[in-house]
């Protein structure tokens, strides 16, 4: 039996970048397909079935996908804004900006640091 992790055919993966959710997910191609998984748990059922041409075998397709990467479907009843907040992509541009955020701080103090010690070196003893 192969217990291969289950993948998306290219007509789904294509579909789901082409969605509003993919833009708001990644900017690039390149980082919608990171966030692939991201992207197909925004989509209720419902909207899935519509992008999919109502073809129920394909939308179970992705849900054992997502169900493979330990994710879901969005439920009807969540709203996309609470759906988005513990999403991947969210917590690494966080966590990036945090870092970006904490670098600037360093350098800022450390300029602050170089100045001073070169204004106490210039003054006259």
């Amino acid at each position: 039996m192969d217990m291969a992790e289950p993948h998306l055919p290219e007509r789904i993966v294509t579909s789901l970048i082409s969605s509003d959710y993919a833009r708001l997910v990644g900017r690039t191609l390149s980082e919608q397909l990171d966030y692939l998984v991201d992207i197909a748990s925004l989509h209720t059922r419902d909207e899935l079935l519509r992008r999919l041409g109502r073809d129920r075998a394909l939308v179970r397709r992705v849900e054992t996908w997502l169900g493979s990467h330990g994710r879901r479907l969005r439920r009807p009843t969540e709203s996309i804004d609470s759906a988005m907040c513990g999403l991947e992509f969210r917590k690494r541009r966080i966590r990036r900006s945090r870092l970006g955020a904490r670098r600037r701080r360093l350098e800022a103090k450390a300029a602050a640091k170089v100045a001073a010690k070169a204004t106490a070196s210039e003054e006259p003893r």
